[in-house]
């Protein structure tokens, strides 16, 4: 009986070993992975940050034509025209006739401004900046190391596992780690979106109005936007491992399809952004998600059948 016991003491304390050894090798990923973001922060974020710098150059260049159109002509908008006089050549003395042309567009400039383009990144503190990257290089550095760490964390736990009970984690895993970079991408390009309604509500204030934007706003925003949408994009893999558990079933899903339209409501609702088109493709994905998750169960449905045939 004692030698019962201290064998299933060793056996415990490998365990923890071996649990131990494979959290400190996710860290090492993890370390790794933000140390190779940090090296290359300046593209990442440029990458990241594209979203809102397409936006802000489109809208100054809508400001700049709008500005040029409405002072087409004599007079738009009570704004009297002046046409500019011809440049200055390098070397050649000013006449005073040239110096009043000059003076007198550079008076009715002054009084006639363009609008104020919107502005780009600001920053509140002297350590805002090494915060900013060191937050962008552990989020990447995160990304990067998901897929090891669920192969470190799978390896841990298959081994206390049947033949049987393996095989659903060997297609859960994949597609999993497959929807994960899916729900990421659609969530880059929906900041496209997102960027631009947001921005459009500056047309309500006056044209000096300006954004003075906080990288350290945006980069907490990416990463909410980031995380809402790899989350939402598991609903097949919860409905396969419900599946599997005998929780669900391809044809309660066929009958309770309104359900499906009720979660991808929500899942709409839920964005951090909270905008329109936001929702919308959030809510359209996993719509698509739902009722695609009914093939899949449907293939558990079939592995777990093939497996009580062969049970005698």
């Amino acid at each position: 009986m004692a030698e019962h016991d201290d064998d299933k003491r060793m056996e415990l304390t490998e365990h923890l070993q071996e649990l131990r050894s494979r959290i400190m090798r996710s860290l090492v990923y993890l370390v790794a992975g933000a140390i190779l973001a940090y090296c290359y922060f300046t593209p990442i974020y440029n990458f990241l940050k594209w979203p809102l710098d397409k936006t802000i150059r489109n809208v100054n260049d809508a400001r700049i034509k709008r500005d040029i159109a409405a002072t087409s002509g004599h007079t738009a908008n009570g704004r009297d025209i002046f046409v500019l006089p011809d440049l200055i050549e390098p070397g050649k003395p000013v006449t005073a006739e040239k110096y009043n042309e000059m003076v007198r567009a550079l008076d009715w400039m002054r009084h006639h401004p363009m609008s104020m383009p919107i502005m780009g990144d600001v920053f509140r503190g002297f350590h805002e900046m090494f915060l900013v990257q060191l937050q962008v290089s552990i989020l990447i550095g995160f990304i990067l190391a998901i897929p090891l760490v669920i192969w470190e964390l799978a390896q841990f736990i298959t081994p206390a596992l049947t033949a049987d009970e393996r095989k659903p984690l060997r297609v859960l895993i994949p597609i999993s780690i497959f929807l994960m970079l899916c729900g990421v991408t659609v969530a880059y390009l929906t900041l496209f979106f997102a960027m631009a309604w947001f921005v459009s509500f500056l047309d309500a204030f006056s044209s000096n109005a300006a954004l003075l934007q906080s990288p350290n706003d945006y980069v907490m925003f990416f990463i909410k936007m980031m995380a809402a949408f790899a989350i939402a994009f598991q609903l097949p893999v919860v409905l396969m491992g419900g599946a599997y558990l005998g929780l669900v079933t391809s044809k309660g899903l066929i009958k309770n399809w309104r359900w499906g339209i009720v979660l991808a409501a929500l899942g709409g609702l839920l964005t951090p952004s909270n905008d329109l088109p936001s929702m919308a493709l959030m809510a359209i994905p996993l719509l698509m998600l739902y009722f695609g998750s009914i093939f899949l169960v449907r293939m558990v449905e079939g592995w777990k059948e093939k497996e009580k045939s062969k049970r005698p």
